[in-house]
């Protein structure tokens, strides 16, 4: 299936020329001049990445994403900007936009943004989204501290004591074992929660441009930077800032930080004013990092800065209780809630089947097979034979 890809834009030409770009690079594109137009597809379809023209007539870019963080907050939104608005962009930045290009733009510039949207979107769908719960006064609520485990109750409670600190965090996580979600808890019940919230998936960034991505540049610094264009670390200050799969950074964007956080500044690359470190790293890892120490392959007072404070995310088929008494009654809900029908009855033997599963995606593999399963249901309970799949595996 192609990656689908919707363009906002009041100037036919430039949807035009976008659209056929797009379409000749493989991608499956709608484009639309207003955002009330682009609304009914928005809603229904699923978008991989949206491309907006940040100043329109009636609803602005700033409109749309507005609109995006609010009802659809992992779809990447990318704006396109005119030289003389480049500050109102670095605003959208920070209010949540990927990333934005410059008109005229340039070809490849516009091409990598894209493909580092999508990567970035195909990575966060491997983690149960943040929800945002209707009970007053929770907020957003962490999926993995869902359950009365020993193992839930114990990361409970590290959470809790991490969030009152302002230390560094190293957490590691199987793929899909919620880090994302924990990494906001612990910035909500901070000292930060007023401040930005910024992630960096290290593993979608190409080597070459980590280091402009965490650090920022300079117009004319890099051969491809045309302009100025600000940092994860820069947008992050007051806050924090999550390095999603840390040890995939190389070695000079490694030193980079290190350095920053050891001298409590930083500056853009190719820039002299400097910057302060002023927000909470919070690293994740699908694997323990002190074995790539020992290989050389991760700098070892970096290693050291960011486990001040540590974190070990259970897998799922070692929290297999919690399973029955939270998290699939929560996906349930949620899958259900998707459909427009009633919370559906659950037959005991659905459930037996869950906890025998080995859960190797953990939590987003579990939300994904009860939502399959709530769309082969047409009454009012689910049953093993509501599922072949379900009633094979489990019989065998």
């Amino acid at each position: 299936m192609l990656d689908k890809i919707m363009v906002i834009d009041d100037e036919v030409n430039l949807r035009k020329i976008l659209s056929a770009l797009l379409a000749r690079e493989g991608y499956d594109v709608q484009a639309f001049e207003g955002f009330d137009e682009a609304l009914p597809v928005l809603n229904t379809e699923d978008v991989d990445v949206l491309i907006t023209d940040l100043s329109m007539p009636g609803k602005t870019g700033m409109d749309v994403l507005a609109y995006c963080k609010q009802y659809s907050p992992d779809l990447p939104v990318v704006m396109i900007t005119a030289f003389g608005t480049i500050e109102a962009a670095v605003t959208a930045l920070k209010a949540g936009a990927f990333d934005f290009v410059l008109k005229p733009f340039d070809q490849q510039e516009l091409f990598r943004t894209i493909q580092k949207a999508i990567q970035s979107r195909k990575r966060r769908k491997r983690e149960p989204a943040l929800e945002l719960m209707s009970v007053k006064g929770i907020g957003p609520i962490p999926i993995p501290l869902f359950g009365n485990e020993p193992s839930t109750e114990q990361l409970r409670a590290r959470v809790d004591h991490i969030a009152e600190s302002d230390s560094h965090v190293m957490m590691v996580g199987e793929v899909g074992s919620g880090k994302r979600s924990v990494a906001y808890e612990i910035h909500r019940k901070s000292n930060r929660a007023r401040g930005p919230f910024v992630q960096l998936h290290c593993d979608a960034v190409p080597e070459m441009f980590q280091l402009s991505e965490l650090l920022g540049v300079e117009k004319g610094a890099m051969p491809v930077s045309l302009f100025t264009r600000p940092g994860q670390m820069e947008l992050a200050v007051g806050g924090t800032l999550v390095l999603d799969e840390v040890g995939a950074l190389g070695i000079e964007a490694q030193n980079a930080l290190f350095n920053a956080i050891e001298s409590e500044y930083f500056s853009r690359v190719g820039g002299a004013k400097k910057f302060p470190v002023d927000f909470r790293v919070v690293a994740t890892s699908s694997k323990d990092l002190s074995q790539a120490v020992k290989e050389g392959k991760f700098h070892v007072e970096l290693y050291y800065k960011l486990t001040v404070e540590s974190l070990l995310l259970k897998p799922l088929r070692e929290r297999k209780k919690d399973i029955r008494t939270h998290l699939f009654p929560y996906f349930l809900e949620r899958a259900c809630r998707k459909r427009a029908i009633p919370v559906l009855t659950v037959e005991d033997e659905v459930l037996k089947w869950f906890e025998t599963q080995a859960w190797s995606g953990n939590l987003g593999e579990l939300e994904r097979k009860v939502e399959q399963v709530v769309n082969l249901v047409s009454h009012d309970e689910v049953a093993l034979k509501d599922s072949p799949q379900l009633r094979l595996k489990y019989l065998e």
